[in-house]
């Protein structure tokens, strides 16, 4: 199964989802990908979640799970991620009518969703993907586990 609804997670409270785009962009980017040419704006940034969205959430998800903002603002090429290999994503704002598409290893399309807004969905992403069809900035909530056996790729 490449993804599926987790309806057990409940919905943040309006008080843990007032986030705006700028208030994110204040949290220091984390993410380790690979990035764009320096000086130009990375279309994937990643910040970590304040420890109050961590704690309302902690009754659904282990202790050592990492929280954090993902913000996208143009299209994902084809990749595996790094150091995860699922993880639980909540959108708060989808960016347009985004697709997620998994591809086989011969990079065939196998599958294609619209995930809604405000609705917890677990994903696989150690399985080609990418994120298609971003007309403005995407809005999300990730949580994983770390693996760092889990080895990225990117076309």
């Amino acid at each position: 199964m490449l993804y599926r609804f987790c309806p057990e997670i409940p919905n943040l409270p309006e008080e843990l989802s007032n986030f705006s785009e700028e208030d994110i962009r204040k949290i220091k980017d984390e993410f380790t990908g690979v990035k764009v040419e320096p000086g130009s704006k990375s279309s994937y940034t990643l910040h970590t979640s304040p420890l109050d969205i961590k704690n309302f959430l902690l009754p659904y998800f282990e202790e050592h799970y990492d929280f954090a903002f993902q913000l996208i603002t143009s299209d994902l090429p084809i990749h595996k991620d790094f150091e995860r290999r699922s993880c639980y994503n909540y959108i708060f704002s989808s960016g347009g009518d985004v697709n997620t598409v998994w591809y086989d290893d011969d990079l065939k399309q196998i599958d294609s969703v619209i995930f809604p807004e405000h609705v917890w969905h677990n994903i696989r992403v150690d399985t080609f993907h990418n994120v298609i069809n971003v007309s403005g900035t995407r809005i999300a909530l990730t949580v994983w586990e770390k693996d760092e056996t889990a080895i990225g790729k990117i076309f």
